[in-house]
């Protein structure tokens, strides 16, 4: 017979620092060292079922029996850690408040989200009233290690020796071996082969963890055991370890943090999302006149997420090149599109659309699934010039269709620029060809498949809600990158179709930026 306890962490993290170790050193505990989960035990008591009058007989018996070093069946995982700054006021000056900081590392153990991790004691066995009350506490268990490794807890009935002897986890339903034991204490008549490594784990002495230890400053906790001390009081006493506690060598797979991922398949489906829409939020907006820079900055930001998450890999559609270089020519490829759709002069959303490759059904295959992994984790843009960072929420994911209530994707037969159109190619207002700004204008809306308008207006300036912007107001030279124009004058049209056209619709040079951008107006 034995007693198992199965711990599984729904985010995917385990974060631990073992004792006698800074945190910044990165060292995740694992396994998982039965010292801790009885002082979890112990604290959920405590904290949420201390009115339990069975919980407060029964419960020192338990365990009092969970000090039997147990075995443990450990899942594949991987290590991993987050680095961050945290305030810190040691370094603290008046004329350098921001350099008051510390950098901090978080390791922590990196596992599927529905693995288990096994504590199991052979030949323990509870009687019904102490069963019960272990699966009081253990569902009232809500993390274990630090408060971000959230758990889900349950006792294991499924565990039972097989014929030679090891304990493995049966389906009791097709009888198959879903889990072993592939991590015990090292005894002395054990031969360590190369498939092993030690490690040291914390365990509870069965003779002192109830026992007192600490002199009188140290807090004094309820009940007064060794196990319950803590932290602070350890190195106040000068403790190099804690007492009632032993240190126990168990032997863990030598390959235990060497998962290995499959790169994964960049699928791209036909009649997938070809919209991805974000609302700004910030201290301070930027100005509508910055469109084009904060543009380019939104294409760095988006293609290094997407770097991250695919082994440097770069995006054809976010970046607009193929994969030699060469600028895409077909305008499938991402635009990314900043707007101001309140009318104060600030912008206050974003938009980044992508028709992709054509389908075999001759639809718009739109994103990939990593470029959709990419876009749901972008949702922080810095600024240049110290200006403060903005925070991105994203509206939603979608086709044209499903944003058809806004501006830029609604139909119309009038348009009007609300960023300045540049021509790609220097203005010849005399000769055989001709190739004014209007002219440019018109030649890109044929060779984008657009109707022929009706009517093209020149448009002096820019009119928002309470204000008129000049067009030479407007940024209109990439910072990041290059591209054909002409003069780098910009000029404002209003459009009129015979028909309605659905947009978005940008024109000229940086229409890939949000220069050249057109929304619907009023006759």
């Amino acid at each position: 017979m034995a007693l198992a306890i199965a711990l599984s962490f729904p985010a995917g993290r385990f974060h631990s620092t073992p004792w006698g170790h800074h945190v910044n050193e990165g060292l995740p505990e694992w396994p998982p060292s039965p010292w801790r989960l009885l002082r979890a035990l112990v604290a959920t008591w405590k904290r949420k079922l201390s009115m339990e009058r069975s919980v407060n007989d029964m419960l020192p018996r338990v365990l009092a029996r969970l000090t039997a070093p147990p075995l443990f069946s450990l899942p594949p995982v991987s290590l991993s850690h987050t680095r961050h700054f945290m305030p810190w006021h040691g370094g603290w000056k008046p004329e350098e408040p921001d350099k008051a900081k510390t950098k901090v590392f978080d390791a922590f153990v990196a596992l599927d989200h529905t693995a288990e991790v096994v504590f199991l004691w052979p030949g323990v066995t509870l009687e019904p009233a102490e069963e019960h009350v272990l699966r009081l506490v253990l569902s009232q268990l809500g993390y274990f290690g630090r408060a971000e490794s959230w758990c889900a807890v349950r006792l294991s009935d499924e565990w039972e020796p097989n014929s030679n002897g090891a304990w493995v986890r049966i389906d009791k339903t097709s009888g198959k071996v879903e889990a072993r034991i592939n991590c015990a204490p090292l005894n002395g008549g054990n031969r360590v082969s190369n498939d092993v490594e030690p490690v040291r784990v914390l365990a509870a002495d069965p003779v002192t963890w109830q026992g007192w230890s600490y002199g009188r400053k140290a807090s004094r906790p309820d009940p007064l055991w060794n196990l319950l001390a803590e932290t602070a009081d350890l190195h106040a006493e000068r403790w190099s370890d804690p007492p009632g506690s032993r240190w126990l060598t168990y032997l863990r797979p030598s390959d235990a943090f060497a998962v290995t991922t499959g790169r994964q398949r960049m699928m791209r489906k036909a009649g997938a999302s070809t919209v991805a829409r974000y609302a700004l939020d910030g201290t301070v907006l930027p100005l509508a006149q910055e469109t084009l820079s904060l543009a380019e900055l939104a294409r760095q930001r988006l293609q290094g997420i997407y770097g991250k998450q695919n082994d440097g890999a770069t995006s054809v559609l976010f970046s607009g090149k193929t994969m030699d270089g060469v600028p895409l020519r077909d305008h499938r490829h991402a635009f990314y599109l900043p707007t101001d759709e309140d009318g104060d002069g600030h912008i206050d959303h974003l938009t980044v659309y992508a028709r992709g490759p054509v389908g075999l059904d001759g639809q718009d295959m739109g994103f990939a699934e990593a470029e959709l992994r990419a876009l749901d984790r972008f949702r922080r843009l810095r600024q240049v010039g110290g200006k403060p960072d903005l925070q991105l929420v994203l509206l939603g994911v979608g086709q044209c269709d499903d944003w058809k209530d806004t501006r830029l994707f609604s139909r119309s037969h009038r348009w009007r620029s609300v960023t300045p159109f540049v021509p790609p190619r220097h203005t010849k207002d005399r000769g055989q060809r001709r190739e004014t700004p209007v002219e440019q204008l018109q030649d890109e809306l044929q060779r984008r498949g657009f109707p022929t308008p009706v009517a093209v207006y020149e448009l002096p300036r820019c009119e928002v809600e309470g204000r008129s912007l000049r067009w030479i107001e407007f940024r209109r030279e990439r910072l990041l990158g290059g591209g054909s124009r002409g003069q780098g004058f910009g000029h404002g049209f209003v459009i009129e179709f015979a028909e309605p056209v659905a947009g978005p619709l940008c024109f000229g040079y940086g229409c890939h930026f949000g220069l050249g951008l057109f929304v619907p107006s009023a006759a």
